[in-house]
C-alpha cells in the first residue's frame, strides 16, 4: 500500500569549505541554524543574507533574522569576525524552537573556506527549500549493517583546493590527506578498456565539480578507502561491450561510507556504478545511470558485486539507491548479490532507439531487496526474480507505480528495515517522475550550491 506523503522539499545550509549538508526538514517544516524561513520566508529586520558566498564581516543577525511565517530564530546566530576565507562561523548557531526537532541544528566550528557561506536563493516561501539539497542519507550514515550513526564529512572542513588540470586532481584525490577538491572545467584525456585515465580517491575525499554539468574524462576508482563525498560531475564512457573494461565508477575492496550525489554515468564500457568485492554502506542519490549511444548491447549498468563466489562480501554490500534515474538501462538497475539492498524514489524509463529494456531491480544471490516507492515507465519485469537463490534472497515491493510494464511486478517476501529514518523524506511513488526528472543528475551551479 502506498503512503501518501507531501513532495518532500530539503532545506540545506552549505559551508562550502567542507561541503556541510547540515539539515533538512520535510516541506514547509522550518529548520534550526540560522532560524531558516518557514512558509513565505522573508528576511526579518536587521537580518542578512550571504548571497553568492560573501561573508559578513562581524555581522550579526538582526531582530528576528531571517524569519518566514512560522519560523523562530534562537540566539546566538552570530558570523565570527575575520571575514572572507576562514571566518568562523560561531558555535551555537541559530535555534529553531518548535521546528524540526527542539534545538535546530549547531554548526560548530565550521569555517568559512572558498566561496564563504552561501543559502542559495535566499529565503524560500511556502512549499519549502529546494528537494535536491541533498544530505547523506541511508546506508552512507550506518556502520556495518546496524543502527550505528556514521557521520559522513568527506575532506570535512578544511580550505577547498581549486583544481584546473588532470595532474593536480589526480595528484589531491590518491594522496593521504584530508581534502575538500572543486573541479574547475573539464579534466581528463578520456580512456578505452583498461588504457587511459582514471581516478584512484582515497579516503577522507570530497569532489565537487564547480559548475553544472562539469565534466570528468576518466574513470573513477575508490578501492579501499572510506568517509569519501562526490558530487555534482559527469562521467561519459565510451560506450558499452563486452569485453572486461573499466565502469565509468567502480567502488571495492575494504571500502566504506561512500556518498555519490548530484552525479551522472553514461554509457560505461563494463557497467556505469559497480560495487564490488567487499565494500559496504554506500549511497547514491538524485544521480543518473544511462545509455544514449545506439548499437550497443552491454547497456548493464549498476552491478553489485561481481561472483556469487565473493565472500569478502557477506555480510556487506549494504547500499541505498534514492532519487536517481535510471534510462535505458537494459539490464542491472541494480542487480545485486549479498547486500541489504534499499532502492528508493527512483525513476526508471526506457528507449527503444537505444536498445531493449529486459530486466529492471534483480536480487541474486543472497541478496535482500527493499524495492519502496519508484515509478517504472515501460518497462519489462521491472522487478526481476529470476536470479534469486541463496539463502535470504528475497525482493519486496512495496508501493511503486508502473505504467506500461510487462511482466515482473511482485514481490517474493518480506525486506529488512533499515536501521535509518528516511521515511519523513521519502515521496509516494506518483510524485517521483516530476521530481526525479527536473532535478537529479551535475545541475549544481557551484560547489555550495542547493540547486
Amino acid at each position: 500500500m502506498q503512503r501518501t506523503l507531501p513532495c518532500t522539499t530539503v532545506l540545506c545550509v552549505v559551508v562550502s569549505a567542507g561541503l556541510l549538508l547540515s539539515s533538512c526538514a520535510p516541506e514547509g517544516v522550518a529548520t534550526g541554524t540560522g532560524g531558516h524561513p518557514g512558509s513565505g520566508g522573508a528576511p526579518g529586520s536587521g537580518g542578512q543574507t550571504a548571497s553568492g558566498g560573501s561573508t559578513v564581516t562581524g555581522g550579526t543577525t538582526g531582530t528576528g533574522g531571517r524569519i518566514g511565517t512560522g519560523g523562530t530564530t534562537g540566539t546566538g546566530g552570530s558570523i565570527g569576525t575575520g571575514g572572507g576565507s576562514g571566518g568562523v562561523v560561531a558555535t551555537g548557531g541559530a535555534t529553531n524552537t518548535g521546528g524540526k526537532g527542539t534545538g535546530g541544528i549547531t554548526v560548530t566550528g565550521g569555517t568559512t573556506g572558498s566561496g564563504g557561506m552561501s543559502v542559495t536563493g535566499g529565503a524560500t516561501g511556502s512549499g519549502g527549500a529546494d528537494a535536491s539539497c541533498s544530505v547523506p542519507i541511508g546506508w552512507v550514515t550506518r556502520t556495518g549493517r546496524t543502527a550505528t550513526a556514521f557521520n559522513v564529512t568527506g575532506g570535512g572542513t578544511t580550505t577547498p583546493i581549486v583544481v584546473k588540470t588532470w595532474a593536480d586532481l589526480a595528484k589531491y584525490a590518491s594522496d593521504a590527506q584530508a581534502r575538500v577538491i572543486h573541479i574547475d572545467g573539464t579534466l581528463g584525456g578520456g580512456w578505452s578498456g583498461s588504457s587511459g585515465d582514471r581516478l584512484e580517491v582515497k579516503s577522507n575525499k570530497t569532489i565537487v565539480g564547480l559548475k553544472a554539468k562539469t565534466q570528468l574524462n576518466a574513470a573513477i576508482h575508490v578501492s579501499g578507502a572510506s568517509n569519501v563525498i562526490l558530487r555534482n560531475i559527469v562521467v561519459k564512457g565510451p560506450g558499452s561491450n563486452e569485453d572486461q573494461a573499466w565502469d565509468n565508477i567502480n567502488i571495492e575492496g575494504a571500502s566504506k561510507n561512500v556518498w555519490v550525489d548530484h552525479c551522472e554515468f553514461w554509457d560505461g564500457q563494463d557497467g556505469n556504478a559497480d560495487v564490488v568485492k567487499g565494500p559496504d554502506n554506500v549511497t547514491f542519490t538524485w544521480c543518473i545511470f544511462g545509455y544514449e549511444k545506439p548499437g550497443h548491447t552491454h547497456n548493464l549498468s549498476n552491478l553489485i558485486a561481481s561472483s556469487d563466489s565473493e565472500p569478502e562480501s557477506d555480510g556487506k554490500l549494504n547500499i541505498t539507491y534514492m532519487s536517481n534515474w535510471f534510462k535505458a538501462v537494459t539490464e542491472r538497475a541494480p542487480r545485486c548479490r549479498y547486500g541489504n539492498i534499499h532502492v528508493l524514489n527512483n525513476l526508471y524509463t526506457s528507449d527503444s532507439a537505444v536498445g531493449a529494456n529486459k530486466l529492471g531491480v534483480t536480487n541474486g544471490f543472497s541478496c535482500n531487496v527493499r524495492t519502496e516507492n519508484n515509478h517504472f515507465i515501460g518497462m519489462n519485469a521491472p522487478i526481476d526474480l529470476g536470479k534469486q537463490a541463496g539463502t535470504g534472497s528475497v525482493q519486496e515491493s512495496i508501493g511503486n507505480l508502473f505504467e506500461n510494464c510487462s511482466g515482473g511486478q511482485k514481490g517474493s517476501g518480506t525486506a529488512f528495515v533499515p536501521p535509518y529514518e528516511y521515511k519523513s523524506t521519502m515521496v509516494t511513488a506518483d510524485k517521483v517522475k516530476a521530481l526525479v526528472q527536473a532535478r537529479a543528475g551535475a545541475t549544481l551551479t557551484n560547489a555550495a550550491s542547493c540547486n
